[in-house]
């Protein structure tokens, strides 16, 4: 518990000087921390460049002085990374904290919220919080009964009813896939669907040492003009003279040591793929999958005890056997090297789809995957007797993409010190823009449009 008599403040725990707004905010918390204050949920918005992870480091510090247990996690596996980097502690994903997987007999894997059988009063802090879902995921083969943010608030709940959430993100970020808000940003949305209270800090002053920065100043553009609702225009970047310079200026600074080097981000899978294709070709990469593809899970995957979360991108090390042919898909063994919850390399060797690297999209026809089945079913005992794909190597086959461009959704939450910006994008989609542009850490660049259509 929390007491007020301490001899330390939370801003003995900052490393610089803090602005009016982020003082505001650190006050807020520090009252909102104090178990006898009894509210739920705390929300910290603020744009790019004004401070809000360098804000969480200050917290983690202050309430492991107080004893206080912190958990640190993320909506995806690259903005846990992140978050562990800037905070110098342990952060995973909202998956792995809050969910164990449970096949299913009809190929799909449930996603079942874990019991939370840690009583002592804790924080869970959750970053990217833009990115949190409050609808039923009943897409795919993998399935949640219930919403990630109703998990996650039980799941927090359930250890002890005193224990509070902080929600840190940017209200100019892209909204969950489908959803019209980041309603994990909105105070008023937990009071009204949860019943839950709380405070909320918001951010907007550029840090002295960040306002400099031209990528701060080109998401500050993007924001102002969303504001205003003045037509975005042009992005201000620097533009190559054609796609070909793009795709040199990428191989230029792709490493495949450094993953986080580089990315090219794109609206459309069609022009993500297209980049994709070519960029393999400049490698000398042939065939559908060859070792050094940096590659990206399409769909969640579970095996050898394992679950690799989608979006999550992995290096192949190894190809083990010849292409083989089950009714009309096409699957290889090879060896990929992801990393794990605690961030280090994790070598997992499994059957690869192959025939979802083929598509913009990843996608497979429902009637394919259903004749497939049927042969598992036949030829495969174990399958038959219990069929989930945790129990056929073809059924559990691992779905990916490329992962040289990604969507814009697919690069959220995460950092890469350069960004191809593809010049394509609907107009005035403020939302993809800044999301793209924040991306990166150092550069931003771009290709001027040619007559080609998938640079469109």
């Amino acid at each position: 518990m929390m007491t007020t008599n301490t001899s330390f403040t939370i801003f003995d725990f900052l490393s610089f000087e803090a602005t009016r707004e982020q003082a505001q905010a650190l006050y807020k918390l520090e009252e909102f921390f104090d178990r006898e204050n009894g509210e739920d949920v705390f929300i910290l918005r603020g744009a790019a460049g004004t401070g809000k992870t360098s804000l969480v480091k200050a917290v983690v510090d202050y309430l492991e002085k107080l004893e206080i247990s912190c958990y640190l996690t993320a909506p995806t596996g690259r903005a846990a990374k992140v978050l562990r980097y800037k905070t110098r502690s342990l952060a995973y994903t909202v998956h792995h904290t809050t969910y164990k997987v449970i096949p299913t007999e009809d190929e799909r894997v449930v996603m079942d919220r874990r019991a939370n059988t840690q009583d002592a009063y804790s924080i869970f802090i959750v970053d990217e919080a833009s990115m949190i879902s409050d609808a039923q995921n009943n897409g795919g083969s993998f399935i949640t009964p219930n919403s990630m943010l109703f998990d996650l608030l039980t799941f927090v709940k359930q250890g002890n009813a005193h224990n509070k959430i902080v929600f840190i993100g940017d209200k100019y970020q892209l909204a969950p896939v489908n959803e019209a808000e980041s309603v994990a940003l909105n105070l008023s949305y937990f009071l009204k669907k949860y019943r839950l209270t709380g405070q909320q800090a918001e951010l907007n002053e550029v840090k002295r040492q960040t306002g400099q920065s031209p990528i701060v100043a080109l998401a500050h553009d993007i924001r102002r003009k969303s504001d205003d609702g003045r037509a975005l225009g042009k992005i201000a970047v620097n533009r190559l003279g054609n796609y070909t310079a793009g795709v040199t200026r990428y191989l230029n600074l792709y490493d495949t040591n450094r993953p986080d080097n580089v990315v090219m981000i794109g609206c459309a899978n069609k022009n993500v793929q297209k980049f994709n294709e070519i960029v393999r070709d400049h490698m000398g990469l042939t065939g559908t999958l060859a070792i050094g593809d940096q590659v990206v899970l399409n769909e969640n995957w579970i095996g050898n005890q394992h679950l690799i979360v989608k979006g999550e991108t992995g290096l192949v090390r190894e190809i083990c056997d010849a292409v083989e042919k089950r009714v009309d898909l096409e699957f290889v063994t090879a060896k990929i090297e992801f990393r794990g919850p605690d961030h280090q390399p994790l070598l997992i060797t499994t059957k690869i789809l192959l025939d979802t690297l083929r598509t913009d999209n990843g996608s497979i026809p429902g009637e394919m995957l259903k004749n497939l089945k049927h042969d598992r079913m036949a030829k495969n005992h174990d399958y038959r007797a219990n069929p989930h794909p945790a129990n056929d190597a073809y059924m559990g086959a691992m779905r990916l993409r490329y992962g040289h461009g990604l969507t814009g959704n697919k690069a959220q939450g995460g950092e890469c010190n350069h960004v191809l910006l593809h010049p394509w994008f609907p107009e005035n989609d403020y939302r993809y823009a800044y999301t793209a542009v924040t991306r990166a850490r150092e550069t931003v660049t771009s290709w001027e449009q040619g007559s080609d259509w998938w640079q469109r």
